[in-house]
């Protein structure tokens, strides 16, 4: 599985450096977030690999989207929405678990079913693939992106409480928070509160 990982990073690298910068900060938070909720071993390894690759899909979308500073446009806002699923699809060679590949492609989902790509809701949504999610808007709203800077932790922690249970799954963020407030991210956010 490291070998996959390597390769899916290097293509991706050569593309996209940040995606995979961004991958490993996500991978990080998801695991720990998993662990402080109780998972077993196996299933924090799977998530971990998963949140790993989990943007593989983004190879197919052009640079100028995945850079562009601003709005996007209907059109490049639903070619950024394939991303799950082209990297489910491009995956599928390479024969990983099932598991693996269904976090992968659910890490957009949402509670409330307002996700995408396949508008999935509640409990259809794999566990590991809510952790993911919580764990990548995280990283997408407390780091920069290409397009713009640093929205900070404390931006992260208002889109997390103000749709905890609705597009969140409630004990996921509850797990962020008690880590976050026990300064377990020390090195990642400074600590300015929570929900």
């Amino acid at each position: 599985m490291e070998s996959i990982i390597q390769v899916v990073e290097s293509h991706l690298a050569a593309m996209d450096p940040y995606t995979v910068v961004h991958q490993r900060r996500v991978a990080h938070l998801a695991s720990t977030i998993a662990r402080e909720m109780g998972l077993l071993e196996e299933q924090i390894d799977t998530l971990q690999m998963a949140a790993a690759i989990h943007d593989v899909g983004k190879i197919s979308v052009p640079l100028e989207i995945l850079s562009k500073p601003g709005s996007l446009s209907a059109p490049e806002w639903a070619v950024i929405k394939k991303h799950p699923s082209t990297g489910w699809e491009w995956l599928k060679p390479f024969k990983l678990p099932s598991c693996i590949t269904q976090i992968i492609l659910q890490h957009h989902e949402r509670l409330n079913g307002s996700g995408y790509p396949l508008g999935l809701s509640g409990e259809d949504i794999v566990l590991e693939a809510r952790i993911l999610g919580v764990a990548d808007v995280i990283d997408a709203v407390a780091f920069p992106r290409p397009y713009r800077p640093s929205l900070g932790i404390g931006k992260a922690l208002d889109e997390l409480c103000q749709h905890k249970g609705s597009l969140y799954y409630s004990s996921v963020v509850d797990a962020f928070t008690r880590l976050y407030s026990g300064n377990i991210f020390g090195n990642f956010f400074p600590l300015q509160g929570t929900c």
